[in-house]
């Protein structure tokens, strides 16, 4: 896991327009059921959240080689506003 500061310096060079998340302890991950503890990192997932902060779509993933496809993130992002 980066450090918060290597998390805001990118974030910063690449003019995101979004807040980026720093979760050291793995706590979030936890509370999102997708912690692995055995390798101390996250199962690879793909969150959308809706302006009342609820999750309109996930995907879970068994592998960190496997994303869902650009459009359908895309599609959901839609569905969700």
């Amino acid at each position: 896991m980066d450090p918060l500061e290597s998390s805001q310096e990118l974030a910063a060079k690449l003019e995101l327009g979004f807040p980026v998340l720093s979760d050291p302890n793995r706590e979030i991950v936890k509370g999102f059921g997708i912690d692995d503890p055995a390798n101390e990192v996250s199962w690879p997932a793909v969150y959308v959240i809706d302006r009342s902060g609820k999750i309109a779509w996930r995907a879970f993933l068994e592998t960190y080689k496997e994303r869902p496809p650009p459009d359908e993130i895309l599609a959901a992002i839609d569905a969700a506003q």
